[in-house]
């Protein structure tokens, strides 16, 4: 089970038989194996913390398999998903730009989003924008032909928007989609640090007049305007 999860999920056990009691977190547990996935909460009280956990108790089969179904299917996904093109052009990109992301967009070849990419997408969350197009007939044409991909044998696809030009993509060549080599892949265009609010939009308005009066003092005003938006 380990191995199956191995880079994707941490797996970790308490040994009951040590006689200490078990950490807090891990909370009451009535009879062994006790088996529990924990995961941060989507949302969190605090915009950069991850402290809150949403616990799950597995009451399924004790097999591998079944196991890493439930492992698989439990695990954080911040991947945006395009349904139609206009999503991109309207949800996806607009909200990367809020945030002066690149944006990642993933065209897997099942509608299914797999355990890599769910992993991925929470290593660079608030650090990238990842999306994902669903493979159907509504958006297949119009986006393959965006992003030069002739046919689903093509597939997967995936390609970085820069922050700065949205009009140009970097398509990813290599052949192996290991997590490491995407990893790697995606670094480049990710920011170091997770960002957590809007960028400021700084609109400054210069108003000079000049009048002429007895005396011949002469008077100006500006005016500043800050627009700051926070995540």
């Amino acid at each position: 089970m380990a191995g199956a999860a191995k880079g994707l999920i941490k797996v970790a056990y308490w040994d009951t038989e040590q006689g200490s009691r078990p950490p807090r977190l891990l909370g009451e547990f009535k009879g062994t194996p006790t088996i529990r996935m924990f995961k941060p909460k989507r949302k969190q009280k605090k915009p950069e913390g991850s402290s809150e956990k949403v616990v799950m108790d597995y009451n399924g089969e004790r097999k591998a398999k079944d196991m890493k179904t439930f492992l698989e299917y439990s695990m954080p996904n911040y991947m945006d998903r395009i349904v139609f093109p206009q999503d991109l052009s309207n949800k996806s990109l607009p909200k990367a730009a809020k945030y002066g992301l690149a944006t990642a967009m993933m065209f897997p070849s099942k509608n299914k989003t797999s355990s890599m990419m769910k992993f991925l997408s929470t290593i660079f969350r608030r650090r990238l924008l990842m999306v994902e197009v669903v493979p159907n007939d509504a958006n297949q044409k119009e986006l393959y032909d965006i992003y030069g991909i002739s046919s689903k044998e093509d597939l997967p696809i995936l390609v970085v928007i820069p922050s700065d030009d949205t009009t140009k993509f970097i398509r990813y060549e290599g052949e192996d989609f290991s997590r490491h080599k995407l990893e790697r892949f995606l670094s480049e265009y990710a920011t170091k640090k997770p960002v957590y609010k809007a960028m400021d939009t700084t609109t400054t308005t210069s108003d000079e007049s000049t009048t002429t009066l007895k005396d011949n003092d002469e008077e100006s005003s500006t005016k500043k305007q800050k627009v700051h938006t926070e995540f």
